[in-house]
């Protein structure tokens, strides 16, 4: 089940994106599936999807706090109900993406699940004044961006011409992982998002470094230093590293989260005994798995 998930801050067109892409799934044979974050206690943008598909909807809050479980839950009825090829996620305009990724990689998830693309809608004309808003909202547009594997720019019909220019040169710069593409009204193929095999359909061009996870089962159990040495030298590529270990020289289990190097192992004491699993995201991963890692 491959996941895509759209971000981007409030008013950037994310809806409207959405509906392309799921029509374009559905053009391609593909069996799409939407779940929707809306920030208030009513939905309205759920109103808005134009196909008859399964959607599900979290409101009164923002799936990238509280409500991560909400859609670890919502995956995974849909993948009972309904098993779709892609699934959708769109964000409230305040989540930073990469925690929604944290939601679809649950133990239970993480081997049926594949991230596609995290997908950040950039509205050029609000980019072209950014320096105006309050310091909060610029923080809150660049974390967005963090973790992106794509950046739309939408709505580049509402700038010049040298604005417009002048914005891609800087933002290749600061994210020369992301794929950089540019469009009006939300006119983003799904080709430039999944892999083209998936597709009845060639890709458009070429793809940079994608998201992507790798599930550990049972790793390596060794002493407490040794894996922490281990996470202070993971490379910067990987941006999240999480699950649960026992080590040799301590008796507990230890939750495990961490995030470009900072960590956290956090002893838990538990009625019955849980399985050893890490959860490691980023990209180009393959060569981040030690031996403290690997099973």
């Amino acid at each position: 089940m491959r996941i895509i998930i759209i971000g981007g801050f409030l008013g950037s067109g994310k809806t409207t994106l959405l509906n392309h892409l799921v029509k374009d799934a559905i053009d391609n044979h593909l069996h799409p599936a939407v779940i929707m974050n809306e920030f208030g206690k009513q939905s309205i943008d759920g109103l808005l999807i134009e196909q008859p598909i399964p959607l599900e909807e979290i409101t009164s809050g923002c799936i990238c706090c509280a409500m991560k479980a909400d859609v670890s839950q919502q995956l995974h009825q849909l993948y009972i109900h309904y098993q779709p090829d892609v699934v959708f996620i769109k964000c409230s305009g305040v989540a930073e993406p990469l925690a929604v990724v944290d939601a679809c990689l649950t133990p239970v998830l993480s081997p049926i699940v594949r991230i596609d693309s995290i997908v950040n809608v950039i509205d050029a004309a609000m980019a072209n004044k950014l320096s105006t808003y309050p310091d909060d909202i610029q923080h809150l547009f660049f974390a967005q961006l963090e973790h992106s594997s794509t950046l739309f720019i939408n709505k580049i019909d509402r700038v010049d011409l040298d604005s417009l220019s002048e914005f891609l040169v800087n933002i290749g710069q600061q994210h020369q992982d992301a794929d950089v593409r540019v469009g009006v009204q939300g006119q983003l193929a799904l080709s430039d998002l999944i892999q083209p095999q998936a597709l009845h359909a060639k890709p458009s061009g070429q793809h940079h470094h994608r998201l992507n996870h790798i599930f550990i089962e049972q790793p390596t159990i060794v002493n407490q230093h040794t894996f922490i040495d281990h996470l202070e030298h993971l490379p910067t590529h990987v941006y999240r590293l999480k699950g649960f270990m026992r080590f040799a020289d301590k008796p507990y289990t230890y939750l495990v989260q961490c995030t470009q190097q900072q960590i956290e192992l956090t002893p838990i004491a538990l009625q019955q005994d849980i399985p050893l699993y890490l959860v490691m995201i980023g990209i180009n991963l393959e060569d981040a798995l030690s031996a403290s890692f690997k099973t």
